[in-house]
């Protein structure tokens, strides 16, 4: 039987040694697998930030702002754009019909203040003409307030107007059969000549204070020669006195033809109407709100703005103002005083036209999401991700693993075989370096006996003997080939001798390996080193 040499077995020691105080072979290729691995998931990780895969989610929140933006803008400029057309027309109306109803009555429209007891006639002359406003249109409430009050004699009368309110209880519907209008302001007995009834907020006139909408659309118009196209007044988010509900209102000045200002009528904007009308639709962005505010150089005023969303809106509760910054990656944040932040985007809506005396007044309209939704869908995005790349990363381990025992199972095999003396049973692997190896052993007298004596353990020519023995499979043209082989010549010199083409004797080689059972050219030169010594034998045997 084989027995390896000193030398081989002073290797095997050694690679033992390794084995306990180092890595086994399949450890180190295992570990190089691993290495390989993480190489590739970092490699893998720098394709998704650089290609934005991790900030998907911030793109499709930018998206929906956009698109949510888009199209809310445009439905409020033309909503309001009609309301604004509508009630100059309605302010026109209304002081032609008052002012015919006080010449008929041989006065001037200067002296209405001084004829209380005409205002219950005009008020009710004009209620026709508001519940036809209001019915045509998309809006909450209608309003006329004449520079006039029904007893100027009273300790409040400087704050006190005369008016009607009318309210639209079902505001978001156009054309209702049953109409469902309330009486919010004027005389009761107007409200039960048209059977309107009245709210439970009603008063009989309108408190007025400095400043407010009432005197800043007066004091606009007074004096001045512009039309009322040019004149009239939005005025922002606010709640009448003992009105409950916050609202815009369109004040428009009455200008009579000698210029004197009877009062202002208008349409009203309620926060319920704007909500139901402008409410984000959005199932993933549950906490998404629409705002209408004016724009105080880089600020929103908050206080004054209305909100649309299926929620409270914080900025709401806050007060204060929000602070616009700087977009990043192409949506912009918002930072309220409590230190709550928005992101979202927005964009400026023209309510006057220009030389208006209220084209100063910016108002803007923004699409807003609080900062804890909008990374909680990040997250979500990013986790579906990760799972993915964690997954991918189990299987690639355990595939590692698998690979590098598969790919090392050879080699230990043949090792084991060398330790044990088994190189006879040895079988192929058609790994070139295995085979060349262990034909490299086959052919070696490690104890330095003769090669004739190693006959006496066939079991080590098993491979020899199949070699020889495949000789006889080849064809005669291959068997020329293996002949010069034989004789030491290369294949560049075989193609000048059988005057054949380079690949001729390619194609020849391969049908050779495969026949004799070879991996290579080396492995395939060690037999007919053994062909040749065994040849060299029997001569010396014949001669003797």
């Amino acid at each position: 039987m084989f027995k390896p040499s000193i030398s081989l077995r002073e290797f095997l020691a050694e690679i033992r040694l390794n084995g306990k105080n180092g890595l086994s072979l399949q450890r180190r290729s295992f570990t190089f697998f691993i290495f390989f691995l993480v190489a590739i998931m970092a490699g893998l990780l720098m394709i998704l930030f650089s290609t934005g895969l991790f900030f998907v989610g911030r793109r499709e929140c930018q998206v929906f702002l956009k698109n949510e933006l888009s199209h809310t803008t445009g439905g409020v400029s033309q909503e309001f754009g009609i309301l604004t057309v509508e009630g100059i027309l309605l302010a026109e109306r209304l002081t032609e019909q008052i002012e015919n109803r006080l010449e008929a009555k041989g006065l001037a429209p200067s002296e209405l203040k001084n004829n209380p007891l005409l205002l219950e006639p005009l008020l009710s002359e004009s209620v026709e003409e508001l519940i036809a406003a209001l019915e045509k249109n998309k809006s909450s409430g209608v309003f006329l307030m004449l520079d006039a009050t029904v007893n100027p004699a009273l300790v409040t009368a400087e704050h006190s107007r005369a008016g009607l309110f009318l309210k639209n209880m079902e505001p978001n519907v156009i054309n209702l059969a049953f109409p469902a209008i309330r009486f919010l302001r004027g005389p009761v007995s107007i409200a039960r000549q048209k059977h309107l009834n009245l709210l439970p907020q009603w008063q009989m006139e309108f408190n007025v204070e400095p400043g407010d909408f009432f005197f800043t659309t007066i004091n606009a118009a007074m004096g001045s020669d512009l039309p009322l196209s040019r004149l009239y007044y939005w005025n922002p988010g606010c709640q009448l006195a003992s009105n409950c509900e916050k609202a815009m209102l369109l004040c428009v000045p009455l200008i009579t033809s000698d210029g004197s200002i009877l009062g202002v009528c208008g349409f009203e904007v309620s926060a319920m109407l704007f909500k139901l009308q402008n409410t984000p639709a959005s199932s993933t962005y549950t906490h998404a709100f629409t705002m209408l505010a004016p724009l105080e150089g880089n600020t929103l005023d908050t206080p004054r703005a209305l909100y649309a969303s299926n929620y409270t809106a914080a900025p709401s509760r806050s007060g204060g103002f929000l602070s616009i910054k700087k977009p990043n990656k192409g949506i912009s944040s918002y930072l309220s005083p409590d230190g709550a932040i928005y992101f979202g985007l927005h964009q400026r809506i023209n309510f006057y036209p220009k030389n208006s005396v209220f084209s100063d007044n910016e108002w803007v309209l923004a699409v807003l999401i609080p900062d804890q939704d909008l990374a909680a869908n990040i997250m979500r995005q990013n986790r579906r991700i990760l799972i993915l790349l964690f997954m991918l990363l189990i299987f690639s381990v355990g595939a590692a693993a698998l690979i590098s025992r598969r790919h090392v199972a050879p080699v230990i095999g043949a090792l084991e075989m060398v330790k044990t003396g088994k190189i006879a049973e040895y079988e192929k692997t058609n790994i070139q370096e295995i085979d060349d190896l262990m034909a490299f052993l086959a052919s070696q007298d490690p104890a330095g006996e003769p090669l004739a004596q190693m006959e006496k353990a066939p079991e080590t020519f098993t491979l020899f003997q199949n070699f020889v023995k495949n000789i006889e499979t080849l064809s005669p043209a291959e068997l020329a080939v293996f002949k010069l082989y034989m004789e030491g010549y290369t294949a560049k010199e075989i193609t000048e001798i059988l005057c054949l083409s380079i690949n001729t004797i390619k194609t020849h080689n391969k049908r050779i390996y495969s026949k004799l059972n070879v991996t290579s050219r080396k492995e395939l030169l060690v037999y007919v080193k053994m062909m040749q010594e065994k040849e060299g034998l029997i001569s010396a045997e014949d001669g003797k």
